[in-house]
């Protein structure tokens, strides 16, 4: 008989602790501001789609009692059948999500304020959870309710074209009222990271850096010289699936002189790809240094100079007298190679020795001028 009493006593204090727990409205955010400030993506009750893995996401869900009782020991949940859970941790060996465990806008356990429209209960702050994979003991009263706030991140593990589907895990939910849910796009790309590049004597070098790959076979770098017309200089193998930082790198052994465009095709294993920003950079100007012509030399009344195969846009022409003073200076904007240009100056320079220093993109040239 005791036993018996004992039993009953565990089932009636367990489902105090649950049985009166009900998941309410939810509505998906960025991690991109404060508990009150940050930016919604949906409606409240709306699926939203996810492209970027490794970016952090906030999911607030609001959860009322209409007797009252605990909430304690509660885990936020992940499913694709609605059948099946997963809990979501700190840390991902083959799950989709974890939790972020640092946010540069809230701070974990911190308290929320209203921000769903509920069931128009009294409000008792909840919490925002960034680390703690377990709620810390929390109870409301009768007729009170509460919201809290995830902030998760998907992994490499995330499923394309898959919906996914999340709770916390009280014990019951209204059926008028969805599970929160996201959708993954058909193609997940890769997050480049670190994408720089660098001469490295007559080869240009290219490093990226990547925080999660998923199916990813590998990498083409493609140059440009107009940013429209593209070759492949290079290809580096991926690795496959991954959460593990990798850091890649490559070489093109053939840049043309001035302007190279770089970007980087990535290729799934499927044969789908992305394709990357790009990157620019001039090789070769040391030639241009030699190829300025000044004239009249001695000039007479104007000075003009012509740059040959410059690539830069800008060139800041200053005209300095032999006593090391400058005497003029402007912005030539917009300049282009084998034209004549001519020093806007308010009057004609005295007669004497002169240094016209002529600098711009991958241009520092210092030309002797003699003014009659």
């Amino acid at each position: 008989m005791k036993k018996v009493l004992l039993l009953s006593l565990l089932i009636v204090a367990c489902n105090h602790i649950y049985a009166f727990t009900t998941q309410g409205d939810w509505r998906w955010r960025k991690d991109d501001g404060s508990e009150t400030a940050a930016t919604w993506l949906a409606d409240e009750n709306t699926e939203i789609e996810v492209s970027n893995m490794g970016e952090n996401l906030r999911l607030r869900i609001n959860l009322f009692y209409e007797v009252g009782g605990f909430l304690d020991d509660a885990v936020i949940e992940y499913s694709t059948d609605t059948a099946n859970w997963i809990q979501i941790n700190t840390t991902a060996t083959t799950e989709a999500f974890i939790l972020a465990g640092s946010s540069p806008y809230v701070t974990d356990l911190e308290a929320t304020t209203k921000q769903l429209t509920g069931e128009g209960l009294e409000f008792y702050p909840g919490k925002i959870i960034v680390s703690s994979e377990k709620l810390p003991s929390f109870s409301l009263g009768r007729g009170e309710e509460t919201e809290f706030e995830y902030c998760i991140k998907p992994t490499a593990n995330l499923l394309p074209s898959t919906t996914y589907f999340f709770r916390i895990n009280a014990a019951e939910y209204q059926e008028d009222v969805p599970f929160p849910s996201l959708k993954t796009a058909a193609t997940l790309p890769i997050q480049l990271s670190d994408f720089s590049v660098k001469p490295d004597g007559k080869q240009v070098k290219i490093q990226w850096s990547t925080a999660f790959e998923q199916n990813n076979d590998r990498f083409e770098i493609e140059r440009s010289t107009d940013a429209k017309n593209w070759k492949t200089v290079a290809t580096v193998k991926g690795s496959g699936t991954t959460s593990i930082k990798h850091t890649y790198s490559a070489v093109d052994q053939l840049p043309v002189k001035g302007l190279n465009y770089y970007r980087i095709k990535q290729y799934d294993l499927d044969g789908k790809s992305t394709t990357s920003e790009f990157r620019s950079l001039k090789m070769f100007m040391e030639n241009v240094q030699s190829a300025v012509s000044v004239f009249p030399n001695p000039a007479k009344s104007t000075i003009n100079f012509m740059l040959h195969d410059f690539a830069g846009k800008n060139v800041v022409a200053t005209l300095i007298n032999n006593s090391g003073r400058v005497v003029h200076t402007e912005t030539i904007k917009d300049i282009q190679p084998d034209v004549r240009y001519t020093l806007q100056t308010r009057q004609q320079p005295a007669p004497g020795m002169y240094v016209l220093q002529l600098k711009g993109d991958g241009l520092a040239k210092s030309i002797k001028v003699i003014v009659q």
